[in-house]
């Protein structure tokens, strides 16, 4: 055996066991996904959209991502595990999509003409595969975790987000309350200061009062009092200006004419 031999000896091993591994896990997501669509089947109609929506947006990116075997160039590139990754891809899907169908039937054309391997009967070491699917599935299993740690982080993220900015509105409010709250207060004292029920308590308490002058003059006395101190403050103490008296020319002759007289 040369050293030519060897080398490609190994290559096509690893492709073996990677086809087939990827060739099962395929086969595990269409059980998947025929499970999925007997759910949606049997759901209510508000699940059975939902199911079915999901369904079509994971087809339309299944078939996305096979695009590229359609294309002589794509293969002219592609590396052992891309080629593995699309077969699975293909293999998932070819059961309920015909792009997908199409896909699968040009990776096993190609993949018996570039490699020499028919993936209907790779004939791999099952020991291998073995260990490489359980590997395989580990890692999804890891991934899928990490995605749904993620969601969990994202969602707690936001609903500390929502406090916070909850939190921040109730201090505002806070705030603008004891803004106002002096100018209320201001409010209720000035009519506590001077109600008409604390004049007509004053009032009765003076009615056995002999001397009615006094009394009416004390009542006067504390109407004016009852002005609440703001509004003192606003009237300050201060004497109108008195209109100045002139004299005419009226005047002057009226005083002559006293003069004169006496």
């Amino acid at each position: 055996m040369s050293e030519s031999d060897g080398i490609e000896e190994a290559i096509e091993g690893m492709s073996r066991v990677g086809l087939t591994v990827a060739g099962r896990l395929g086969e595990q997501l269409a059980r998947a996904r025929q499970q999925e669509l007997r759910r949606a089947q049997a759901a209510e109609e508000q699940q059975a959209r939902e199911l079915q929506a999901r369904f079509d947006a994971e087809r339309a990116a299944a078939r996305a991502q096979l695009a590229p075997v359609m294309d002589n160039r794509w293969w002219d590139t592609a590396s052992g595990r891309d080629v593995e990754r699309l077969h699975e891809t293909a293999t998932a899907w070819k059961d309920h999509d015909p792009a997908a169908r199409d896909a699968a039937d040009v990776i096993r054309d190609q993949v018996q003409r570039r490699y020499g391997l028919d993936v209907d009967n790779l004939g791999a070491d099952e020991a291998s595969v073995a260990e490489a699917l359980a590997k395989a599935e580990r890692d999804r299993a890891q991934a899928e975790q990490e995605r749904r740690t993620g969601r969990e982080e994202n969602a707690q993220a936001g609903q500390l987000l929502a406090e916070a900015d909850r939190e921040d509105r109730d201090r505002e409010q806070d705030v603008t309350e004891e803004t106002q709250r002096p100018e209320s207060l201001a409010e209720e004292a000035g009519l506590k200061y001077d109600s008409a029920e604390r004049r007509q308590d004053l009032a009765a308490s003076l009615e056995n009062v002999a001397d009615r002058e006094a009394v009416q003059a004390r009542l006067s006395a504390d109407q004016d009092q009852a002005t609440p101190p703001s509004a003192a403050v606003a009237k300050a103490p201060g004497r109108n200006p008195k209109a100045r008296k002139t004299r005419g020319a009226n005047g002057q002759t009226k005083l002559l004419q006293k003069g004169m007289s006496r």
